[in-house]
């Protein structure tokens, strides 16, 4: 099975600006709204950590 690298990892969208998101061999890319959205859910999280931590 072959991966498509013109798209997004996450949606599929393949006319959005991508943004590579992996150093590895796999290279993973998101369009610019799935990298926001992770990227808010990461520090959402962290910041939930830091709450339940102190």
């Amino acid at each position: 099975m072959k991966k498509r690298l013109s798209g997004c990892s996450e949606c599929g969208d393949d006319t959005a600006i991508l943004t590579q998101v992996s150093s590895g061999p796999e290279v993973i890319l998101l369009c610019t709204d799935c990298y926001n959205l992770k990227h808010s859910n990461e520090t959402q999280n962290h910041i939930g950590y830091e709450e339940e931590k102190s």
